[in-house]
């Protein structure tokens, strides 16, 4: 079971894989067991918004629309932090 399947109803969870393909990109979520959650193919768009400027980086965006990113840790250590505080 993945994150996004754990924390269902808590977190939503989408991948963005920036300038990857579609092939990539499926193979990325083969690979990984990552399934579950939504990904998004933008060509880097959505990276350029948030700033994004390597692999493995979080951006979390609250209910209000605050955001922070962050590239430290697992996505799992980092959905803990949000619902821990």
């Amino acid at each position: 079971m993945g994150v996004e399947s754990r924390y269902r109803g808590q977190v939503r969870i989408i991948g963005v894989p920036g300038l990857a393909g579609v092939a990539d990109m499926e193979g990325f979520v083969a690979r990984h067991g990552a399934g579950d959650m939504t990904h998004v193919l933008d060509q880097g768009e959505i990276w350029r918004r948030f700033g994004v400027t390597s692999q493995r980086t979080y951006v979390v965006i609250d209910d209000d629309g605050t955001w922070f990113r962050t590239g430290y840790g697992s996505l799992e250590s980092q959905v803990q932090m949000l619902i821990n505080g």
